[in-house]
């Protein structure tokens, strides 16, 4: 996103009174950092929903996702993979979230855009994100929506970060047979479905084709590619569908609302008042949280940002040819076409190769201004 300098100027105002940016700093000791570099800083929360909870930054000042420039963006959400490890193993836990709030709605409690590390395990008393699908199937017209602008959406993101990994919508894997909905967007690495039960009434659901369980067998660059994907259809949930705010919410590895240990990564659309519980009621901690961040740090030795490192990262097994974008249950035959493109309009890769939008707010609206005609 181009920032005006209007925007930048309450930027560096926001960042004078941050009270993160004076904790990177060391204007305002007490930090219990375990981790940190030149772009990204990790440090105990003191309100923790369980123990080990870590709130995780850039350490330059951005209010959210959209004005974060892409390398700083790909920095951080690449070493979620490394970091994840790290925890885990410091913490001794099966399972790991990561919880994002963009906006007041979402839960949003701080101008310093941040993401929460939540190491989990059987029986810690944490069931915010047990999702059942209580809610009903997305409607065709938001499904079709989604269809065509987050396709459109991602060509313009490997227009600006090209990848020789990429030139197509990749092949289906086997671990994730078993999943049924409207697949939104797909490619070699990830799969996007609008699920067939919806936890609200606006939800998308990221998969790695590479991972069946853990996100930190994900290379930093396949998870830097996940995230990537997960924000852009936030992006393409709030600007296609009007909502006020977005959640996402990262589940991986064993837990009391994981049981089966999937991978997946939940893109919820926000509205005031929408009643949906996702935020957990934050109480400082009296406890002494030293030995905690020792646990931590004595493993973060390991993490460095490489995204040409491959460690850790599986592939897929049991591939085939993915089906293209529609209502299927994956691995099975296609049901049903969302998204046909009239004659006259061309096909969508014609569409997204005449639009060269400057951001990813700009490309939804040229997507929905199409859809329209």
């Amino acid at each position: 996103m181009e920032i005006s300098p209007e925007q930048k100027a309450q930027m560096e105002a926001q960042k004078a009174q941050c009270i993160h940016c004076k904790l990177i700093s060391g204007e305002q000791p007490g930090a219990k950092t375990v981790y940190s570099d030149s772009k990204v800083v990790s440090m105990i929360d003191i309100y923790p929903a369980v123990k080990g909870h870590l709130a995780y930054m850039l350490t330059e000042h951005y209010p959210m996702p959209a004005y974060i420039p892409g390398d700083e963006f790909i920095h951080m959400f690449a070493l979620i993979s490394p970091l994840a490890k790290a925890i885990k193993k410091g913490m001794v836990r099966t399972g790991f979230n990561v919880f994002v709030a963009v906006g007041g709605v979402a839960g949003q409690m701080s101008p310093h855009f941040l993401v929460h590390l939540l190491p989990r395990e059987k029986g810690d008393g944490f069931s915010t994100f047990e999702f059942r699908g209580k809610g009903d199937r997305m409607a065709k017209e938001q499904t079709t929506m989604l269809s065509n602008n987050l396709p459109i959406m991602m060509k313009n993101h490997f227009g600006r970060h090209p990848a020789s990994w990429h030139s197509g919508s990749g092949v289906a894997a086997a671990h994730l047979d078993d999943i049924s909905g409207d697949v939104v967007y797909q490619d070699e690495k990830v799969l996007v479905v609008a699920p067939t039960l919806c936890e609200n009434k606006a939800h998308l659901i990221v998969y790695s084709k590479e991972e069946k369980s853990n996100v930190e067998n994900l290379s930093q660059d396949s998870c830097a590619h996940f995230w990537f994907a997960a924000s852009f259809a936030s992006t393409a949930i709030f600007e296609g569908l009007g909502c006020h705010a977005t959640n996402m919410v990262l589940k991986s590895g064993v837990s009391d609302d994981n049981p089966s240990g999937r991978l997946a990564l939940h893109v919820f659309g926000r509205w005031q008042d929408d009643g949906f519980k996702i935020n957990w009621q934050a109480e400082q901690t009296q406890d002494n949280l030293d030995p905690v961040q020792k646990q931590i740090k004595d493993e973060m030795w390991a993490v460095k940002f490489d995204l040409s490192s491959k460690s850790g990262s599986k592939g897929s097994s049991g591939v085939k040819a993915a089906s293209s974008i529609g209502t299927v249950k994956i691995g099975s035959k296609k049901k049903g076409s969302l998204g046909k493109k009239k004659k006259s309009g061309g096909s969508l890769s014609d569409l997204a190769s005449r639009i060269a939008p400057k951001n990813p707010s700009d490309e939804i609206h040229r997507a929905i201004e199409k859809m329209r005609e």
